[in-house]
């Protein structure tokens, strides 16, 4: 749903064409708050053409290159966003991610003592998150974005630490 909301909302602002959408989210900052895989945006916008919300508008050469189709939002491409957008709002992200798995799974790791480390770069890994939330907090499209992430971040930083001290592991930091 990313990908989707993503290129439905830069076309919200302006007709692009593929390529242009995958510069624009490839900037440093961008890539940071919204990670998409590049591939995923013409199989997006292929579906979002499908369906109407999106439609070609142009296609362009500039040079040798490709050419490249500059698509635009369409009335119902706006409807749709706007309801992608309350279910956003409403919905939770799932529960299940690896480290659940992980949790769970963990007598299958062939050194099941190695946990406390992996626990460790997991409290530091947190750590750089929060220090990289902190570098980009001006570049956040919404300061909600950076308050929230902060929060989450932070959060699993003192339910790893935790864990780490029952394992034996001590913390990090």
């Amino acid at each position: 749903m990313l990908t989707r909301l993503l290129v439905l909302w830069l076309l919200s602002e302006q007709s692009l064409h593929g390529y242009r959408i995958k510069k624009i989210l490839d900037d440093e900052a961008l890539r940071f708050w919204f990670p998409v895989e590049y591939a995923s945006i013409y199989a997006v916008l292929r579906s979002l053409v499908r369906g109407g919300f999106v439609e070609s508008v142009a296609v362009e050469r500039e040079g040798q290159r490709p050419e490249r189709t500059r698509y635009a939002i369409t009335r119902e491409g706006r409807r749709h966003l706007s309801e992608l957008l309350e279910r956003a709002w409403r919905e939770l992200p799932a529960v299940g991610d690896p480290l659940a798995l992980a949790l769970t799974a963990r007598s299958d790791l062939e050194d099941e003592s190695r946990v406390p480390g992996l626990l460790g770069a997991r409290c530091d890994a947190l750590r750089e998150r929060l220090a990289r939330l902190e570098a980009l907090a001006r570049s956040a499209p919404a300061p909600e974005m950076v308050d929230r992430q902060r929060a989450l971040a932070q959060a699993e930083l003192e339910w790893a630490e935790t864990l780490l001290t029952k394992e034996g592991g001590g913390t990090n930091g």
